[in-house]
C-alpha cells in the first residue's frame, strides 16, 4: 500500500501508456482494407479524410492522428460488447478477421505485351544509363574541342 501511496501517478501514467501501446498494436496488426468496411477500416477512412484537409500543418496532423484513437477504442469496445451479448465468439472477432479485398484487375493488353517483349528490364535500364553517360562524355569532349578551336560560346 505504501508503494501505491508514493507512486500512484507513475502507476496511473504507466496504465495509460500501456493501454495506448496495446491499442496501437491492435490497429497495427489488424487488416487495414476490407470491402465490407469492417473493423478499423472506417477509422482509417476517417483519418484519411481528415488528413487531406491539413495541408501539411504539423499541429493539424497531430490533432487528427491523436483524435482518431477514440474511433479505434470504440471499435475495440464494440467488439467487447458484442462478445458479452453473445453475438460473436471472441472480443476481437470484429477487427481480426479474414479481409475481403477487391479482385486484382488484369493489366491492359498492350502493357502485357510490353512486359512479354521486355523480359530483362533492369539490364536494359543499365544499358541505357551507360549509353547516356557515353553521350554526355561525347558532348563534353566535343564542347572542349570547339572551345580550343575558338568556336565556343563565352
Amino acid at each position: 500500500m505504501r508503494f501505491l501511496k508514493y507512486h500512484w501517478f507513475g502507476f496511473l501514467l504507466s496504465l495509460v501508456f500501456g493501454a495506448y501501446v496495446f491499442l496501437f498494436l491492435l490497429v497495427l496488426f489488424a487488416p487495414a482494407k476490407d470491402l465490407q468496411n469492417r473493423g478499423f477500416t472506417k477509422c482509417h477512412a476517417l483519418l484519411y479524410d481528415n488528413l487531406k484537409a491539413c495541408h501539411s500543418s504539423s499541429q493539424c496532423l497531430l490533432k487528427h492522428i491523436l483524435g482518431v484513437n477514440g474511433c479505434y477504442a470504440n471499435v475495440v469496445g464494440e467488439g467487447f460488447a458484442l462478445w458479452i451479448k453473445g453475438e460473436q465468439k471472441t472480443p476481437w472477432a470484429n477487427y481480426f478477421f479474414e479481409a475481403e479485398l477487391p479482385e486484382k484487375e488484369e493489366p491492359h493488353p498492350e502493357l502485357k505485351k510490353f512486359y512479354q517483349e521486355s523480359v530483362d528490364l533492369p539490364r536494359q535500364m543499365n544499358e541505357l544509363k551507360q549509353k547516356n553517360k557515353m553521350l554526355e562524355q561525347e558532348i563534353l569532349n566535343h564542347g572542349e574541342t570547339e572551345q580550343s578551336a575558338g568556336l565556343g560560346f563565352e
